[in-house]
């Protein structure tokens, strides 16, 4: 009988590339990235879409141990140029969160004092049709990457319909999933984004998510490209951020000093 998940990890990354410099953490290496996935498999981790993960998140459908959502932001050219062939021959799974307005664009929101990294290029539409052909789902992060929680409610609600009827017209499949710009959310983005057709959105808050996880709450861990692969086994583990084995050390103490 087939052990099944009662918790699910989602994993987020974001460009696949070169990095522009070592405090570029938002950029993993392809031949690091490859790393990561080699190591998933091999620990009896499995990618499972965002359609399946929603119908286990409703009680539709059950989920082996070891599945988890994998997740790419922005919609960066090093996805299907690197990631996609990978993912592919694995049969894995995955979902971009595509700016709708900046489609063979680039990233100009990186340029800020905060966050000082060039732009990078963004897919256009004949690249993001690629992706569906390689077990690609393609949802919102918005038209204009906007921080949501800024926005007077009439802007908010524009953008969110246009970027989902963006999607939904290129994909030809209904885009109802939202990742938030930076992670951030408040009531007012929550709710305008129900009324705009979402049934769900997707944070930067790690941890793992259960079934009666808050729809427009979904947690994801943060994959950073300095993450080697025990890093990143150990943030699957633990459902945390923090890859060091220090952690993973605090975490085996706890447990021992609450069976005591």
């Amino acid at each position: 009988m087939m052990n099944t998940a009662q918790r699910l990890p989602v994993l987020m990354y974001h460009r696949v590339g070169e990095p522009d410099h070592k405090r570029d953490v938002y950029c993993i290496h392809p031949d690091r990235f490859a790393a990561h996935m080699r190591a998933l498999n091999k620990n009896g981790y499995q990618a499972v879409s965002i359609e399946d993960f929603d119908a286990w998140r409703n009680g539709a459908k059950s989920l082996p141990q070891g599945a988890f959502v994998l997740t790419f932001d922005d919609g960066f050219t090093g996805v299907r140029d690197f990631a996609a062939p990978l993912l592919r021959e694995m049969g894995w799974p995955a979902t971009v969160f595509l700016v709708t307005g900046k489609l063979g664009g680039d990233s100009n929101w990186q340029v800020t004092v905060d966050e000082p990294m060039r732009p990078h290029p963004l897919m256009a539409q004949v690249q993001i049709r690629e992706l569906i052909d390689h077990g690609f789902s393609l949802h919102s992060h918005s038209a204009q990457h906007h921080d949501l929680t800024k926005m007077d409610p009439a802007e908010l609600l524009k953008d969110l319909l246009e970027s989902r009827e963006a999607i939904t017209a290129l994909s030809g499949r209904p885009a109802t999933y939202l990742a938030y710009p930076y992670g951030r959310h408040d009531e007012k983005v929550r709710s305008l984004a129900r009324q705009a057709g979402y049934v769900a959105a997707f944070t930067v808050e790690s941890g793992f998510n259960r079934p009666e996880v808050d729809a427009f709450r979904i947690r994801r861990l943060d994959v950073f490209g300095t993450d080697t692969p025990a890093m990143l086994l150990r943030k699957i583990r633990l459902g945390s951020n923090d890859g060091r084995l220090t952690n993973l050390l605090r975490y085996y103490v706890q447990r021992l000093l609450e069976t005591r």
